[in-house]
């Protein structure tokens, strides 16, 4: 039976999700790290002999309830789940992208959930159980031809703040995590300025303290939390304008 702590990492095969793992490897946890690709897998697991790998796909729910029975019979518990996988698509509201969103809520709403049905009861075995749900600073702001992302990234939020309130009375805690700008592969692709980002190592580490310490909520980088704050106490309609503004600036920098 396994005796050291383990801790389960979704999207680790790059970006996020990968710093995240190694920071729990290199602090002495054993790591399952999950994501579709074996290969990248594969990649991280030879970077670290703490970590464990098992390639899915968290949109099949087959795929899903095999990785749930192979983790029950490797480790027979969780002691502590990081759902961090996502996906990000930007679309044009004059012809809005129904795939788009439906793709992304897939991912960062719908696989969410189905993971926390799924390994809750192996949270439960542990002494120390506690769920991370990793969500964005977007949702705080009105971003331009972020429809589907900041909606989903809403969703779960709300999602994890009231799973929290119904496992009050149980050992499971639960944690809301919400970044603002990392460089990973996914935010590589924007073609607008990212104001504070963060290097993945960076973020993984603050993600590790925050959860050392018990934290419930961690919104970072500060600056960047207090200006999204600062704006939605803006009076509606200035707000409003301000964010359409912000967005016109940013489609014209992109297409110069």
């Amino acid at each position: 039976m396994q005796t050291q702590s383990v801790c389960l990492v979704t999207g680790a095969s790059s970006g996020l999700g990968r710093a995240i793992a190694l920071q729990f490897a290199r602090s002495g946890w054993q790591v399952v790290a999950l994501a579709r690709s074996q290969g990248l897998l594969e990649q991280l697991r030879r970077e670290h002999a703490g970590i464990d790998i098992l390639p899915v796909d968290l949109t099949d729910s087959a795929q899903l309830a095999a990785a749930t029975a192979e983790l029950s019979a490797r480790y027979g518990r969780l002691d502590q789940v990081i759902l961090n996988a996502g996906t990000c698509e930007y679309v044009e509201a004059e012809n809005l992208d129904l795939g788009a969103f439906e793709r992304t809520f897939c991912l960062n709403v719908q696989a969410v959930v189905a993971c926390t049905k799924a390994w809750l009861p192996l949270l439960q075995v542990s002494t120390t159980p506690r769920l991370a749900i990793v969500s964005s600073l977007a949702h705080l702001f009105p971003f331009g031809r972020a429809e589907a992302y900041g909606a989903s990234k809403a969703a779960i939020s709300y999602f994890t703040d009231s799973l929290r309130v119904d496992l009050a009375d149980t050992p499971i805690r639960v944690s809301l995590i919400e970044p603002g700008f990392v460089d990973t592969p996914l935010t590589q692709k924007n073609d607008f300025p990212m104001p504070f980002l963060l290097s993945s190592a960076d973020a993984a580490s603050r993600i590790y303290r925050a959860l050392a310490l018990g934290k419930l909520r961690l919104q970072f980088p500060l600056r960047l939390t207090l200006s999204l704050k600062f704006l939605n106490l803006l009076p509606y309609g200035i707000r409003q304008k301000l964010a359409a503004r912000m967005a016109r600036q940013a489609a014209r920098g992109a297409s110069q």
